[in-house]
């Protein structure tokens, strides 16, 4: 496996923002203002509108030190942060940017106030074991007959071949509180270029290090005549 790119390493903390300010003593705007400046967001809020916590107070576009902040979002119930280098960096950088509100500007945090912590992984990468491809016999049944269909009413001759992989936890009796996993064709690629996107929710060193391993296991039941492969 080949990392192609890193597209988004999200993380959420999951804390009442109430409680950050809990007597009110700490002036948002304030805030903002110098978290711009600290930051320099090439979009903020600026209008009334824009402090709207159940939507999400957003800012775009900016720097932490060396790395930069792609996004992020001020909820009532949480902030969420994203990079596009690791969800290491991100976890860092916005327990960086509170630990500066607290001593800048007054805000109330302790650890204790985190009810959780999501994360949402993206990247891409590339891979010369066929993941999706290998398939055991009912699906390459399937894939077969799928193909003589699409050649017989369409006269497409053009290899079909599984394209996603998603994996979720039960949705009952509640939803879910995390992004499924997910591993599928890179859209607008062809089959040839063996590029593949994939979304996890965790960290982005264990999501590398989950591929890494299916990667492995695809080929080890290749090797042991487990699986067949449709490439």
């Amino acid at each position: 496996m080949q990392l192609s790119a890193i597209l988004l390493a999200r993380v959420l903390l999951f804390v009442e923002t109430f409680d950050l300010n809990p007597r009110g003593t700490a002036f948002f705007p304030a805030i903002v203002e110098g978290l711009v400046e600290k930051c320099g967001f090439m979009k903020f809020p600026q209008k009334i509108e824009d402090f709207d916590e159940n939507k999400g107070v957003e800012f775009l576009n900016g720097r932490w030190g060396n790395v930069t902040i792609e996004a992020l979002k001020v909820f009532n119930n949480g902030i969420q942060l994203d990079t596009r280098v690791s969800t290491g960096e991100s976890e860092r950088i916005i327990q960086e940017a509170i630990n500066w509100a607290v001593s800048t500007y007054g805000i109330t945090f302790s650890p204790k106030m985190v009810s959780r912590t999501g994360y949402v992984s993206d990247l891409t990468f590339h891979t010369d074991v066929p993941i999706l491809g290998s398939a055991y016999p009912p699906i390459q049944h399937l894939i077969a007959r799928c193909s003589e269909l699409s050649k017989s009413i369409r006269n497409d001759s053009t290899p079909w071949q599984p394209t996603v992989l998603t994996i979720h936890s039960d949705a009952w009796p509640r939803k879910p509180l995390h992004a499924a996993f997910t591993i599928q064709r890179r859209a607008e690629t062809g089959f040839s270029e063996n590029k593949y996107y994939s979304e996890a929710p965790f960290p982005t060193d264990t999501h590398i290090q989950l591929l890494e391993l299916f990667e492995k296991d695809v080929q080890a039941a290749i090797g042991h005549g487990q699986v067949g492969s449709t490439r």
